[in-house]
């Protein structure tokens, strides 16, 4: 399509979102011609029709099938479920309704019949997952949800950084957990795992998801130094390698449980180097 394919997968996202709004304006042909220039009707099974310039629908369907079927009505199922569903609307292919109707495949007895009813009464999304909330979202259930997800979910070691990160504030949208984006990120560094803080110790305190990131990105960097300091050290150690004063590597005879000593290229003996060598004027054995 032409699109940058560089970047993060949200910044991706947003670049097909620009590019499906342009054509629906007329300023990106997407598909043939005529599918371009001549309204299409989206059909919506039997929950009602809406419009568009062009058709969006497959597009939304191959987001969909990425998205596995909720087998159960278990309100942690239900908001990872709803979590997924969310970043798709986001792209906002269609409105609301079509949305809400192409999901009822995915979805038990139970909750379709909720999704029905959004669907006849032209419930907008937003209101389609306050329902969700208030009908499968007790109030002790929600503050489970909230003490495991948001208060006491301590990032684990070798768990990606920012995949923890979106799932903490993805679940405090979805639960309407009350609390200010300087509260939430506030939460979420108490939470990291010690390496990471380690990392980040020097660093400005962030105060809002972005600035969030960007500490996240200065320790991504930082972890990766040191683990190839680390791969590097662990070569010296069993190559015969080390560094010399100077900076320089050097080779040295390598005796395990000790430190490597220093070997003279000229004479053979150890404790200096060819350039200090006390015999560097002689031939090699003379002495």
């Amino acid at each position: 399509m032409g699109l940058i394919a560089s970047g993060p997968v949200r910044e991706l996202r947003l670049h097909l979102t620009e590019y499906i709004r342009n054509a629906a304006m007329g300023g990106v042909d997407v598909g043939s011609q005529d599918q371009a220039s001549a309204p299409v009707e989206l059909n919506t099974h039997n929950s009602g029709r809406c419009e568009g310039k062009i058709d969006q629908t497959p597009v939304l369907l191959d987001l969909l099938k990425q998205v596995s079927p909720l087998s159960s009505e278990e309100p942690e199922d239900i908001l990872n479920f709803f979590v997924r569903l969310g970043e798709i609307h986001s792209l906002d292919l269609v409105e609301d309704r079509c949305f809400i109707t192409r999901i009822f495949p995915l979805v038990p007895r139970g909750l379709l019949q909720l999704l029905a009813e959004c669907s006849r009464e032209k419930a907008s999304w937003a209101i389609c997952k306050v329902r969700v909330l208030e009908g499968y979202f007790p109030y002790f259930v929600r503050e489970r949800l909230v003490r495991n997800l948001i208060v006491f979910n301590f990032h684990g070691s070798g768990q990606s950084v920012r995949a923890y990160i979106d799932r903490v504030f993805q679940a405090a949208e979805f639960l309407q957990y009350e609390a200010l984006e300087q509260q939430l990120v506030e939460r979420i560094l108490m939470n990291l795992h010690p390496n990471v803080l380690k990392q980040a110790a020097f660093l400005d305190k962030p105060s809002t998801r972005k600035e969030l990131m960007g500490v996240i990105s200065l320790v991504e960097e930082r972890m990766s130094v040191a683990a190839e300091r680390r791969r590097v050290d662990s070569v010296g150690d069993g190559g015969n390698v080390n560094n010399g004063p100077s900076g320089n590597f050097q080779r040295g005879v390598h005796s395990p449980g000790r430190r490597d000593v220093i070997k003279c290229w000229h004479c053979g003996r150890t404790g200096h180097v060819r350039s200090r060598c006390p015999g560097k004027d002689m031939a090699p054995g003379d002495a």
